[in-house]
């Protein structure tokens, strides 16, 4: 494999080659633009390469590191993790391992690119290679950087810069050292390192790293705010970025643009900026920094009132809602609903067995989001603010391509599919408050499957925790219903298939052992709230406990009337009547079965996470098509609103 002695910065990293004899001449054009800087022709000749020569490492590895130059993340990591496959060689491995690390770092999953480092590092050591460790410990200081552990992240740079004889080596040392200065405010000492770095890189030659380095310093001085010099060095950066055809740096340099111009009072230029930096990074995978150019998009805003609405296909059928959206510059948004209605539907049936949908389901559910869709347009809701989704239990099966194309027949929407993490994305911007994102975990039971995540802040990186389990309350009942014994066999699958997932993902990650707070939605959360506690129909937060769910669990098969039939006699006429819709609703909705089922799902998973200590919550209007509506909606806004 073509050696390459990694030098981190503090979003990218580039690579200097020593002197091989490659063997294949499209390996060795792939190489030699990539030294020269032409990524785009680098590429070019890495997918030539591997189209000649498809198992051989050092195309894998020539087309993944200059994909990464571009900020095409995805792709770098296919050709990344292919190299990995192809070779057990140890010096191999240190150099892909070095290079999986940046790929996920810049992708915002700092966990997994520690890990990589670390598995680097560990080679590099072993080989003896000081080269390559102060390289790897430039990249590990990075991750405590945007961790906010400053001092450990600065401790990293000092020891890897005590590892580094070449000088143009050490010039993204000096850019980082730079960086967490100005992050401990003393700008004095960061504008020195930044001008260290790019003079350094200038005397080499190296003028893409200059740029970046510009486009650091140019950051800087807009916090120190001196505006004239930021905008010229920011300016200088971009254009050195674009020659090289770096998106992950241009679209940098547009959020830092955005950010200057907010800062100078212009709005109008500022939100064109972010805007751009969004799409940009959007483009090209780098989810965490799209999450957060978004965040800033949103500060800009003023008031806004506008109607949104969404129609989702899930297993048990299709459901509409609308809202009121009011943007705001200080907080995320005011919601109102203003519309919600469900239709059942046969979509489900028979997917279990087959692994597609009927003709009939399709049908059938294609109508009923034609029907929803008629409805949000008579409660006046624009056409083009509504969107249609399929949950991830429905984006699973194999034929889903023609339910979309029936969808788009009959109404002119196309249907969007949606993963778990999306899911979990915005089922907690539709149901936990801002103030909760970081001490908090998600639990959506739906009728197909379950969700449960968590959002984690990393040095102002936004990251979306995930998993799935395959089970929700309604295809639970099915496989439960295959046994000899229901409830037998819904033991079994709890025990079997449910309890080792939960805890190997909380093995993995113990902040869903860890986090205070628990937000539970989902169809049997609602049901179990409503027949529990009646009272509080009308509440937007209600507050339950491990109790709670465990004695319905208990009950509804020896006492079913009474679970369902709750005493309302000591509440209020109107609040009775409220209530007394509520419960009727949750009947025609489940059968009992599916409410046992659900239960017994809901109290497996709270065993298995300890929900007993935990505070568990249940936001009445709270879901995921919540807020994908209104981060659709959201975003929509602030693209249309120019002054």
């Amino acid at each position: 494999m073509k050696r390459a002695i990694s030098l981190l910065f503090i979003i990218l990293s580039l690579f200097a080659f020593e002197n091989f004899a490659f063997a294949q001449p499209e390996v060795d054009a792939c190489y030699n633009f990539h030294k020269a800087g032409d990524y785009r022709r680098a590429i070019e000749a890495g997918k030539r390469a591997i189209q000649k020569y498809p198992n051989n490492i050092d195309a894998h590895y020539c087309l993944g590191i200059s994909y990464r130059m571009v900020g095409e993340f995805k792709l770098a990591l296919e050709h990344m993790k292919r190299a990995e496959s192809l070779t057990s060689n140890k010096e191999d491995l240190m150099y892909i391992y070095n290079q999986i690390g940046l790929i996920y770092d810049r992708m915002g999953y700092l966990d997994d690119a520690l890990l990589y480092y670390s598995r680097s590092l560990s080679l590099a050591r072993d080989l003896g290679n000081k080269s390559m460790q102060a390289s790897v410990l430039n990249n590990i200081a990075v991750i405590y950087d945007r961790k906010g552990e400053l001092d450990k992240a600065l401790d990293f740079y000092e020891e890897s810069l005590r590892l580094k004889t070449d000088e143009k080596e050490k010039a993204t040392t000096y850019n980082n050292i730079a960086i967490i200065y100005g992050n401990k405010g003393n700008y004095q000492k960061a504008v020195e390192y930044f001008q260290k770095a790019i003079e350094v890189e200038e005397r080499y030659g190296n003028y893409h790293r200059a740029s970046m380095w510009k486009l650091n310093l140019g950051e800087l001085y807009r916090r120190m705010k001196d505006y004239e010099k930021a905008e010229k060095y920011i300016l200088e950066g971009l254009e050195g970025v674009k020659k090289v055809g770096d998106k992950y740096w241009e679209a940098v340099a547009y959020h830092y643009l955005g950010w200057l111009y907010k800062d100078k009072g212009n709005k109008k230029t500022a939100k064109d900026y972010l805007t751009r930096a969004y799409n940009l990074y959007k483009s090209i995978g780098a989810e965490g920094k799209a999450k957060e150019v978004l965040s800033d998009i949103q500060e800009l805003e003023k008031q806004r009132v506008a109607v949104y609405g969404g129609v989702e296909i899930g297993s048990k059928g299709v459901k509409a809602q609308a809202y009121r959206i009011g943007l705001k510059g200080d907080e995320f948004y005011d919601l109102q609903e203003v519309f919600r209605e469900s239709i059942n539907t046969t979509i489900i049936a028979g997917v279990k067995e087959t692994g597609a949908f009927s003709k009939d389901g399709i049908e059938e559910t294609a109508q009923a989001v034609k029907t929803l869709i008629e409805k949000l347009k008579e409660r006046g809701v624009p056409g083009d603010n509504i969107f249609v989704v399929a949950s991830s239990a429905i984006s699973s099966v194999k034929n889903r391509d023609e339910l979309a194309k029936r969808v788009e027949e009959l109404t002119g929407y196309k249907l969007e599919f949606l993963t778990v993490k999306d899911e979990v994305l915005f089922g907690i911007a539709g149901a936990v408050p801002p103030k909760y994102f970081y001490n908090s975990i998600f639990v959506d039971v739906g009728s197909g499957n379950t969700k449960i995540g968590y959002l984690e802040n990393v040095g102002g990186s936004i990251n979306v925790r995930s998993f799935e389990i395959p089970y929700g309350t309604v295809s639970l009942t099915e496989r439960a219903s295959k046994g000899k014994d229901f409830r037998t066999e819904l033991v079994e699958v709890l025990s079997k298939e449910v309890e080792p997932v939960l805890k190997r993902e909380a093995q993995k990650n113990p902040a869903y052992l860890n986090r205070q707070n628990v937000f539970l939605v989902g169809g049997i959360v609602w049901a179990i709230t409503t027949l529990q506690k009646p009272g509080q129909v009308e509440e937007a937060y209600v507050k339950l406990s491990s109790s709670d769910i465990r004695n319905f669990t208990l009950t509804i098969p020896k006492n079913t009337d009474r679970v369902l039939n709750p005493d309302l006699s000591k509440l209020k006429p109107e609040l009775r009547d409220k209530a007394k819709k509520q419960i009727e609703k949750v009947k025609d909705v489940f059968s009992v079965d599916n409410l046992y089922a659900g239960g017994m799902l809901l109290d497996s998973i709270g065993r298995t996470l300890n929900f007993e200590k935990r505070n568990l919550i249940f936001p009445r209007y709270g879901n995921w098509l919540v807020g994908y509506v209104v981060l659709r909606g959201y975003l929509e806004e602030t693209e249309a609103v120019k002054k």
